[in-house]
This record gives structure tokens, sequence and C-alpha cells, in this order.
């Protein structure tokens, strides 16, 4: 008798012995012989269509069950690599063999099943009705029946704990959840080798933790990409250390931070975050120098030290948003924004905090009083909010669309309506000013990711804002492009609003402190106060208190490397 599927459709007796056929052949991994490698790399390279070689000669061999941290800088061919190690990728050069068969034919469509790949941006892996049916896709996909599929869908989704979720839209859930919920999309699979790319990216040391917990319950093996060695340290042994597309070192990661002149060569030199990590010490971070400005002021509402008489820029009040299922994204929030201000609003994921920029620049119509320099912010005024307000958001690939770097950063003035001089003269000054000179001609999604980070800002410059927002702008970005970025930021005479869990980054850069918590503000005062606020720091997710062991056997590992002179 035919079956039925959860929403009733007849499953005919043909399909279903495919099912069971598929199952059959699923359920065995490819043998491997003992004592060769479950993957096998040799003299691989890779060139883009464009002509960028991204991989040169790459050699590798992984074991099963090893644990490596693939590291360099941005641009030095992690990703490019890990597209390769899947399938997704066909070496120009050399060959990849995964249990002892060549990636190819019949052998890559069975390897696919057995390798999963977890993408930076969740989103990459969320594109159905529900978080059940986005779960349920690969499942589904390797011919599982639907009694299998849905026992695996629960159990990956309870695996990361979202099952009060399962049937909520994924693009309702904070960005912390959608990761979580593609990582269980990828554990419905049933993966043997697990390839996860800045899988902590845009999280907040909360569900950093999380992940780091799920990860160490992951028995297969692991490959994972990433620029922070303190949540690598705790879970990987290996390090593979990439530059220009070439594998430079291949050693354990305790002998790669072990040695900082090796970390400060790959530009890999993590020390200047030691000081935000763990245990509150007072004075240890030094908040930016243009921090005194507020404290001077005062003012819990954050008024600048040009004076109290001095309108803010923004001034919301009893403002609030609610999403179309009911479910509110900010509200009772009151906030005002003087000219030339750099605020940092913080919280846990899902606190609201892209919400309220959203709003500030006029994507998401709230209720309650918005004014910009002034004057309130009717529907009228809301479309025409940018060009005053600028974002650059936590994906840059999000806003970068135009086949040059030129003609990204062009667009907006163009569309500002500004004639071909004065919008050239812009683009130049714009790619100028974020360093990116003789990029004009590069297509914007063969750049690194700093690069484009660095293309986005640039974009938005070119069509002068007076505010600035940026939505987690670390975010993937090696410990050198971060620096290069916090100069670019200092130098901007722009207002800036800066959302990020890099507690660090902002204290070097911002002078005020946001705390948001459940859609609402929770506090509003000077980064120094912040900084030295225990309780509010746990509160809301950004305790490093799981990297505060790995940070001291670093330090330890350092001392013993390089003992101090006597």
């Amino acid at each position: 008798m035919p079956k039925r599927r959860r929403d009733g459709e007849v499953i005919s007796t043909k399909e279903t012995t495919r099912c069971l056929l598929h199952q059959q052949i699923a359920s065995l991994p490819l043998s491997l012989e003992p004592g060769r490698p479950l993957i096998a790399v040799e003299k691989v390279s890779y060139v883009y269509p464009d002509g960028r070689r991204a991989l040169e000669d790459i050699d590798l061999t992984v074991q099963e069950g090893d644990r490596i941290a693939l590291v360099g800088q941005n641009g030095s061919g992690k990703t490019t690599l890990a597209k390769v190690l899947n399938g997704l990728y066909t070496p120009r050069r050399g060959r990849v063999c995964y249990a002892g068969g060549l990636l190819e034919g019949d052998h890559l469509l069975r390897a696919r099943t057995e390798i999963g790949l977890f993408f930076q941006d969740p989103d990459d892996h969320l594109f159905c009705n529900t978080v059940y049916e986005d779960v349920a896709f690969g499942p589904l996909n390797q011919g599982w029946d639907p009694q299998e599929v849905d026992r695996r869908v629960r159990e990956a989704v309870e695996h990361v704990g979202l099952e009060a979720f399962l049937y909520k839209p994924a693009h309702h859930l904070s960005y912390g959840q959608r990761k979580r919920a593609a990582f269980a999309a990828v554990l419905a699979m049933k993966p043997r080798v697990l390839i996860l790319d800045e899988p902590t990216a845009n999280l907040d040391p909360r569900q950093e933790a999380v992940f780091v917990e799920l990860l160490k319950k992951f028995h297969g093996t692991l490959i994972v990409i990433s620029h922070d060695l303190l949540f690598l340290y705790g879970l990987c042994s290996r390090a593979v250390v990439l530059e220009h597309g070439r594998i430079h070192h291949d050693y354990t990661l305790e002998a790669l931070v072990a040695h900082p002149p090796s970390l400060r060569e790959h530009g890999l030199d993590f020390s200047f975050r030691f000081s935000c990590c763990g245990i509150h010490e007072p004075g240890r971070i030094e908040p930016s120098a243009d921090s005194g400005n507020a404290q001077e002021s005062g003012s819990p509402e954050g008024r600048s030290s040009r004076g109290a008489e001095v309108s803010p820029l923004i001034q919301l009040k009893d403002f609030a948003y609610r999403y179309p299922d009911g479910t509110w994204g900010v509200r009772g929030i009151d906030l005002s924004v003087h000219a030339g201000e750099k605020l940092a609003l913080v919280g846990e994921n899902g606190a609201g905090k892209s919400t309220l920029a959203a709003c500030l620049l006029g994507l998401r119509l709230g209720r309650g009083t918005y004014r910009f320099d002034g004057k309130p912010v009717d529907e009228k005024r809301r479309k025409r909010l940018w060009r005053h307000i600028g974002m650059v958001f936590q994906d840059s690939s999000d806003q970068l669309f135009c086949p040059s770097c030129r003609e990204e950063v062009a667009f907006g003035p163009r569309q500002m309506g500004l004639a071909a001089a004065e919008v050239d003269r812009r683009t130049r000054e714009a790619l100028a000013r974020v360093g990116l000179e003789g990029f004009e001609d590069r297509a914007p999604h063969r750049l690194s990711g700093g690069e484009r980070k660095r293309l986005a800002i640039a974009a938005v410059l070119g069509m002068h804002p007076r505010v600035l927002i940026l939505d987690e702008p670390t975010s993937g970005l090696d410990p050198r492009s971060e620096e290069r970025l916090l100069e670019i930021l200092r130098e901007l005479r722009v207002t800036l609003v800066v959302i990020s869990h890099d507690v660090h980054f902002l204290s070097l850069l911002c002078e005020r402190t946001v705390v948001m918590h459940g859609g609402r503000i929770i506090r509003d005062g000077p980064m120094d106060a912040f900084l030295n606020d225990e309780h509010l720091d746990s509160l809301n997710g950004l305790a490093y208190t799981y990297k505060s062991e790995c940070r001291r056997r670093i330090l330890r590992l350092q001392e013993s490397a390089f003992p101090a002179a006597g």
C-alpha cells in the first residue's frame, strides 16, 4: 500500500523503492584502507575564471579524526581550498582523493554526502519556508524516507537547541539562531568530515561558547577556517597556515600560538586581544582617546561635550518596531545621537541591534518619534534618509552587485543625480580613502573579505553621508585587516554607529556605549564605564569567559618558548 508524506502527498511504490536503495547506499560509509589518509591533496592549483590564482601546489593529507585549524590572512586561499576539498571546485592542476578515490563522477557524489561544508553566512544554507524544511532538505536529497528524515531533523534541531523554532521561518530568527539552524542542516546529513568557514563570525561570546560545545561533541574529522586563534585553541590540535595560495606551515596549533614572531609574520598576531578576554581587570583595556568626551558631559543620554544646547542629529522617543508575525524587534527606545559622535551599539544576538539600525536607515517603519536633524521622519522623509545615512551590512556581499569596484562606488552618487565629473571625483576619493587605489577594474566578488569590507565602506562614503552605521565590521577579518579598518574609521569625520561584539575594537574607536537587551536599551553611557561593568558584561553575552583558560594556557606557552631575559 502506498505511503503518505506528512503533508498528505502519496508516495508511489517506485519512489519508496528508490528511497530504500538510496538509504542502503548512503548508510554505508565509503571504505578506507588502514593507514591511508581520508583526504589526500596532491599538487593542487586553482585559478578563478578572471585569471586570479587562488591556490598553488597544495599538498595536504587529512587523517580520519584530525581536527585542523586552517588559518591565514584574508585572501590567502582558505575558503577556496575548503571548496576544493568538498568537490565544489575542480582543480586546474593536481588531484584530490577522498577515501582512496578521486573526487569525480559517482565517487564525488558519494563523497559529498560525507563531507559537510558550513558556510560563513548562514543564509546560504537557509532558503525554505521553515526551519524544519531547511534542516530536512539535505536528508531528503540523500534519498532517506520521510520517517528517517523526520527523525534526523528533530535530532539535529534538538542538538543545537532550537526545538521551539522548528516551524518558524528562518528569517525571523536572530543571527545566532540562524547560525545554529544552518549547523543543524549540515548535521542532519550525518557528515563524516565537517568543514566550517568562520563558524563564530558575528556571534556574541555566549553563542561562540555554544558552538565550541557543539563542535566538541562532533566525533568526525574537523577542518575549521577562522582568524580567532583563541577559539581554535580549545578545539583543534593541528594548524595549516596558508599564505598567497600556498601552504606555508603545517604543524601543531600549540607550536603556532607559542611563537609570536610567526604569528606576526603571517598577519595572525592576536596578542592585542588578550587585554579584553577573560577576567575583568580594570585599566587593562584603555578606551579610545575620544571617550573622555562622553564622560565629561555626564549625561546618560549621551550628549557630546560639544554642549547641551546643540540639537541631536538623531532622536528617538518611545520608538518601537514590530515584525509582521507579531514579534517585537525593538520597543520603548529613547536615544539621542549628536553629530560627530562615535557610538557603540552592543548586546547579545537577538537583542535588536540590527533591527534598530534598519529603522534608523529607514528600511523599517516603526512607531513613536523619530527625528533626523530636528525634523520628524515621516513616510516621505524616510525614503530619502539613504542620502544622509549610510550603512555597511554584516555581510558586505549583500551590498556589492556591480561588475567592478569603480562601478560599485559610483552607483550611489549616480543615483543622487550628480554630474559625471563629480561622480568620478567622489569614486576616486572614496577608493583612495580605504586604500583601494588600483582596484578600480577588479570584480568585487573576487576580492578578499577584508577588501570587500573596505569596498563596501567606500561605496557608502562616495555619497558623503552624515551618519555611517556599521554592522559587525570586523566579522571575518584577520588581525592585520582589523587594524587597517580601525585606522580608516578613526580618520572619518562622520557620525559613527558601530554594532559589534568585538569589545576590544569598540574600545579603541568609540566614546559611548549603548547596551541593548530584549529589544530595549538598558544602559547608555561612556565606554570606560561599560568596560568596567562586570555584571552588565555577563548579562549581554559579551564576557569572554570560555576563552579565559585558552588565554592563560597560550600565555604560559609563549612564556616557556620565550622566557623573559633575566
